[in-house]
């Protein structure tokens, strides 16, 4: 009866041991395989268990030696389950019987409490990681007085080890943000336009403005003193929803512009519906342009540069800039909105 208790302990450890090999060698992969941007907005909306997660990240000299002083108590506990079953069953040849069943169960060991645990963390870790974040503070207070010289010098490695020099995420700051917004792309925090966005405020946002007029020589613009007819017939022959307007005496002095829409419903003389074009420096950037737009509740813009005209952009051309790639820009699209 003695003999069977201790046979059932015994197996009973090496379950324990196994169980606790699986769960830190796979939380530590699942750790360093998480999402942190997708983990950080979690947190920052309110869920406790992200919260969690996030204070190891912010700590992961905590977790590190958390997860160190797991394993090795997980290893105990195999190898001792181990010696007890061969002393049990046979004291006489314990030490070669435990020698022989260490190298016949160290596969056993090695798939169930590292290779599997690993595999399963590193394709699902984000919920893996939620599952068991309460006992990851469990271990974490359990071996505290065990881990804390660990902590300790951690810490001062780190210290000893701080550069002068700033570090490359600084430097590589923009590189980083770039990376970061990839990486929440691919898992699903960013939709195909806000990624589109985001790139073109990167990359397009701070482009001279200078680069997406149409110069003021080549605007389809008409002279403030045509008709209503003429307007329209303009319009419609090259495809425009707003027409810009010049004094008739100057062929690139654009000061204003009218809807076609408003011009044809309504039964306002042309003179009365032009509106006037916000201007800006030819030096602006094409967000700075897009948010004067915005400001004026204007469609078409006046590009400026010694005080005089030098060209023409629309608000509909700025965006369509912010959400794709750079293009060609015609003539007659940049006028449109």
């Amino acid at each position: 009866m003695e003999t069977f208790g201790a046979l059932v302990g015994a197996l009973a450890l090496f379950l324990l041991g196994l169980r606790l090999s699986a769960f830190f060698s796979g939380s530590e992969t699942g750790f360093y395989r998480v999402s942190f941007l997708r983990l950080s907005i979690d947190a920052h909306a309110g869920d406790q268990v992200a919260k969690k997660i996030m204070w190891f990240v912010q700590n992961p000299s905590y977790f590190v030696a958390t997860t160190l002083v797991g394993n090795n108590v997980a290893n105990f506990l195999t190898t001792f389950a181990i010696g007890l079953a061969a002393l049990t069953l046979f004291p006489l040849r314990a030490d070669w019987i435990e020698i022989v069943a260490t190298v016949v169960l160290s596969p056993v060991v090695f798939v169930c409490g590292e290779l599997v645990p690993k595999n399963l963390y590193y394709r699902a870790p984000l919920s893996l990681l939620r599952r068991d974040a309460l006992w990851i503070v469990f271990f974490y207070r359990l071996f505290l007085i065990v881990s804390f010289p660990l902590i300790g010098i951690t810490k001062l490695i780190q210290k000893l080890g701080v550069s002068e020099e700033p570090a490359v995420e600084l430097v590589l700051g923009r590189n980083r943000l770039v990376q970061v917004m990839d990486y929440g792309h691919r898992e699903g925090l960013l939709t195909d336009i806000q990624g589109r966005l985001i790139y073109g405020l990167l990359n397009t946002a701070a482009e001279p403005i200078s680069s997406s007029m149409i110069p003021a020589n080549r605007v389809e613009g008409v002279a403030d003193n045509a008709s209503t007819a003429e307007v329209l017939d303009h319009a419609a022959r090259h495809g425009l929803s707003h027409v810009a307007v010049r004094p008739p005496d100057s062929v690139s002095e654009w000061y204003g512009y009218v809807g076609v829409a408003d011009l044809a419903v309504g039964r306002t003389p042309f003179s009365a519906t032009i509106r006037k074009m916000p201007r800006v420096d030819a030096a602006s950037s094409k967000l700075e342009t897009l948010l004067a737009l915005r400001n004026a509740s204007a469609t078409l813009c006046a590009v400026s540069q010694d005080d005089s005209i030098v060209g023409v952009v629309g608000e509909r051309i700025l965006i369509e800039q912010l959400f794709r790639s750079p293009r060609p820009i015609g003539v007659a699209s940049a006028s449109r909105t």
